[in-house]
């Protein structure tokens, strides 16, 4: 017998890097008490849990692309299904990751805005080809690439925040933002001029012929 064997962990989760399969164990045991592991549907191959805990895995070991990434899973377990199939079902348990990871608070009043994120310079965007960008515009100018979209509370603190195309306009993703305002027991949307429609707090333009709730003493403070 070897007298370091009796020392040696039993556990492989104890060791200072642990394999790809391990890590996937642990994430498989998180995300079952969040999703649903049973109930595979026919077309299915793994469970919303099993699912997502290969996805994240990618994120832990920094693999920069999902089709390398799912190529050596498949190169190690049969079953798996495409990496087109995963990325899909993926994406339509991200607002559930999301709300998971990032729970709402309780807040009266949010300051919503965006800023412009370009990829590229404005006299190159017609060469560049990076997925989803677009040519938008903004107070700085012509933008190619994305917008940043957030609420953010009056303790400058960010509550929510979506990236879209730049030529997305800004009423069209506050909408999107919208959808969990109840989660944050309702507040008052405050925004700019930009944000000229129902639902929202706004400094009123000169044909605006109805109150709009901005108040100038209290709103304006705000949004500095």
């Amino acid at each position: 017998m070897n007298p370091g064997s009796r020392f040696r962990l039993k556990r492989p989760w104890f060791h200072p890097r642990p394999g790809r399969w391990v890590v996937i164990r642990r994430l498989h045991r998180w995300a079952k008490r969040h999703f649903s592991d049973g109930g595979i549907a026919a077309h299915q191959k793994l469970s919303d849990a099993h699912l997502l805990a290969l996805l994240l895995a990618r994120l832990v070991f920094k693999y920069p692309y999902s089709s390398v990434w799912w190529s050596m899973l498949k190169a190690d377990r049969t079953g798996l299904p495409s990496d087109t199939q995963a990325s899909t079902r993926g994406v339509r348990l991200l607002d559930h990751l999301e709300n998971i990871v990032c729970p709402a608070e309780r807040c009266a009043e949010v300051i919503i805005d965006f800023m412009p994120l370009p990829i590229c310079r404005p006299k190159r965007g017609k060469r560049c080809a990076f997925p989803g960008a677009c040519w938008g515009h903004s107070t700085q100018g012509d933008v190619y690439g994305y917008k940043l979209h957030a609420w953010v509370s009056p303790t400058r603190q960010i509550m929510q925040y979506l990236i879209r195309p730049a030529h997305l306009h800004d009423t069209t993703v506050g909408y999107e933002l919208n959808r969990r305002w109840p989660d944050f027991s309702g507040p008052k949307i405050i925004g700019d001029k930009g944000y000229c429609s129902l639902g929202f707090v706004f400094p009123p333009k000169t044909n605006t012929r109805f109150d709009t709730g901005w108040r100038e003493d209290h709103h304006s403070k705000l949004r500095k």
